[in-house]
């Protein structure tokens, strides 16, 4: 019996997913329960389950074609599009036909459609990026202190990728009695982090998304307008572990007009020369999504 694999889409995701599972399975973190990611990798010689993210499992594919090592291969949050999930979707595609025995299982989040007000829970905001999220949560802090003493407590936390681990696990620590706490994330919360206690969401429906421009040669982060699929699966953050509501920040005519009915996936729009090499090195000449 091989290795059971999963991948996650961010290195946080994986980590916080790791360690819970790892608790519920009654071991210490690395040992029959681990994860790999960039720059560090926390498995043994006993690990049976490893989380990693999907860039790992690209490598690990590229060292070994076969994917001997392992009996059981999970591509978590599979709706999210990357261009490694998608690449991965067609190497295992081919992979499943060669290794009968290999079983390969493709998730996504679900939405819960079921979603109305209740007075308590924690609050989920969606910006684009760092410089955004840092305004944003001094202003919220400035306007809390405003208020005086005599307000409940707003616990104010940031999350992007930029930030550091352990900052950003501060998210998970849910908020005291009498308090709230509000997250304010990029769309690193998304899909790939689930965070207990949210109930209410606020979406202004941008995201920054990495392009190329073939013309310039050059890659850049540009704020666009969310698709329609998107913006769903956000709301369905607010209802999650328990009835929730979403505020969304744009008109339903925006909604209908400017965003498109699905992400454009990121095969799609970025620079495909570091992953057309990898494909090259493994031997690969044409690939079938």
């Amino acid at each position: 019996m091989g290795k059971s694999g999963c991948t996650q889409l961010r290195r946080v995701a994986t980590m916080s997913v790791a360690k819970r599972v790892a608790e519920e399975f009654g071991c210490r973190l690395g040992e029959e329960v681990g994860y790999a990611i960039r720059f560090e990798d926390c498995t043994g010689p006993d690990t049976v389950i490893k989380y990693m993210t999907d860039g790992i499992l690209l490598r690990e594919i590229l060292i070994d074609e076969n994917l001997s090592q392992y009996s059981v291969v999970m591509l978590d949050e599979a709706h999210e599009r990357t261009i490694h999930t998608d690449v991965l979707f067609g190497l295992l595609k081919k992979l499943v036909k060669r290794r009968p025995d290999l079983r390969l299982i493709v998730t996504s989040a679900t939405l819960d459609s079921e979603k109305f007000s209740e007075p308590d829970g924690d609050i989920l905001l969606f910006l684009t990026g760092q410089e955004e999220i840092d305004f944003a949560c001094q202003s919220l802090y400035e306007r809390m202190k405003g208020l005086g003493k005599n307000v409940p407590e707003l616990i104010i936390l940031p999350v992007y990728s930029a930030l550091p681990s352990e900052m950003q696990s501060r998210i998970f620590d849910p908020a005291p009695p009498g308090k709230r706490k509000v997250v304010v994330a990029t769309n690193i919360a998304e899909a790939s982090l689930t965070i207990d206690g949210i109930f209410y969401v606020i979406d202004p429906g941008f995201a920054k998304q990495n392009v190329y421009n073939p013309k310039q040669g050059l890659d850049s982060l540009v704020i666009t307008p969310f698709s329609q699929a998107s913006v769903k699966q956000r709301a369905g953050r607010a209802g999650h572990t328990g009835p929730g509501k979403c505020y969304r920040l744009y008109t339903e005519s925006a909604y209908r007009n400017e965003m498109s009915p699905t992400s454009i996936a990121e095969i799609q729009r970025i620079n495909l020369g570091t992953t057309t090499l990898k494909m090259k090195a493994m031997g690969i000449n044409d690939l079938v999504f």
